[in-house]
């Protein structure tokens, strides 16, 4: 959907006369852009941080903890073996990949709406 508002953003702002209908949409993509962004990063940022979780467990004082305590971060260090990652729809994973393959692709249909246009 951000692709599809990005690109009819983008040809309207190629389509418009005054100062205030351009400052108009400029703002409209910087928000959606701001918007996505902002998902992205964090979503970057809790994959990252799950995928220090096994290092930071092995950097502890874990020798001095008792079996109990040994077994469960075992489980916690096998479980953070997968790294979480936050998806959307179940499908597109949220993080600065996805963010510029959204800029891509939207850049790309917008060249394509201006070669039909001619």
């Amino acid at each position: 959907m951000t692709t599809m508002i990005m690109c009819f953003s983008l040809y309207q702002l190629d389509k418009t006369t005054t100062k205030a209908e351009y400052f108009e949409m400029i703002l409209c993509i910087l928000f959606v852009l701001t918007e996505i962004f902002l998902y992205c990063w964090f979503g970057n940022e809790v994959k990252i941080k799950s995928c220090q979780m096994i290092d930071n467990i092995f950097e502890m004082e874990w020798m001095t903890l008792d079996k109990d305590r040994k077994k469960s971060l075992m489980i916690i260090m096998t479980r953070a073996l997968v790294p979480i990652q936050i998806t959307c729809s179940y499908v597109i994973p949220v993080n600065l990949s996805s963010f510029m393959g959204i800029l891509k692709m939207s850049y790309s249909i917008y060249n394509l709406i201006q070669q039909m246009r001619q």
